[in-house]
């Protein structure tokens, strides 16, 4: 199942970026001599889960995308998303606009395809 908060999403919805992360950040310089130095640190959250309704696969209600919206624009605010028996803390990711994003599939129809924009904390 996969769930955002109290709101049940659609199965069919897809993670595009799931793989895309690594937990480490990792910076390098090199002194004046020429060694390399390199710094690494683990991150604790931070990952960026990037949500897709995309045309033809998932068609997301009127409904859900109103609560999305509602949801996205509590500021700071941290849901419990859900996702086939994960659980992740996260807030929308309103530093990479648009958090949200929603396009109807016809003009003035109630069925729309979008992106939601979320990162673990």
């Amino acid at each position: 199942m996969k769930r955002l908060g109290d709101l049940i999403l659609p199965n069919s919805l897809q993670w595009s970026d799931r793989w895309e992360w690594s937990p480490v950040a990792q910076e390098t310089a090199r002194t004046l001599g020429g060694t390399v130095v390199t710094w690494s640190q683990t991150l604790s959250g931070g990952q960026p889960i990037t949500l897709e309704a995309e045309d033809g696969v998932t068609w997301l209600s009127r409904e859900t995308v109103d609560t999305l919206r509602a949801m996205a624009a509590q500021a700071g605010a941290v849901f419990q998303l859900e996702w086939d028996g994960e659980t992740h803390t996260v807030l929308f990711r309103h530093h990479d606009p648009p958090a949200v994003s929603f396009k109807p599939i016809w003009p003035h129809h109630d069925l729309f395809t979008g992106t939601v924009r979320l990162m673990t904390v």
